[in-house]
């Protein structure tokens, strides 16, 4: 398996981590379905929105995968 970015900032942290993988063949790639797949629970697995506000700044925010933003 190739390493992300992410694998690799752990890594150089010495972090432990888990790698999960899945079929995207059926191609649900949601965050619900990915829970499901890796049966972990919806609260543990996170996705990451970043956002660009009427600033011009950016934000970012890391949510369960059933969550959304207001």
């Amino acid at each position: 398996m190739k390493k992300s970015n992410a694998m690799r900032l752990l890594d150089t942290l010495s972090a432990a981590y888990t790698i999960h993988t899945y079929s995207t063949a059926d191609g649900a790639i949601d965050g619900l379905s990915v829970a499901g797949k890796t049966r972990c629970e919806p609260g543990r697995v996170f996705k990451t929105l970043v956002l660009r506000g009427a600033s011009g700044a950016a934000a970012g925010f890391c949510l369960p995968v059933a969550e959304e933003l207001p």
